[in-house]
């Protein structure tokens, strides 16, 4: 998926991105065991702490 913040690009259109999106990425095996722990200790999905993390971990940049 080729996307620049806020839009993606399908049928050579700019539609701008609204919803949250489906991503899939690989993660190395510990990553994954501590993804797991952590999600069981706070009771949530593995989604929705990755997701969490994600925003987190970008929270300050500014879009461009």
């Amino acid at each position: 998926m080729t996307a620049s913040p806020g839009t993606h690009k399908g049928n050579n259109r700019q539609v701008p991105l609204v919803s949250p999106q489906r991503i899939t990425t690989t993660v190395p095996a510990m990553t994954l065991r501590k993804l797991l722990k952590r999600s069981i200790a706070e009771g949530r999905s593995v989604s929705n702490l990755t997701a969490y993390l994600l925003e987190q971990s970008l929270e300050g940049d500014s879009e461009h």
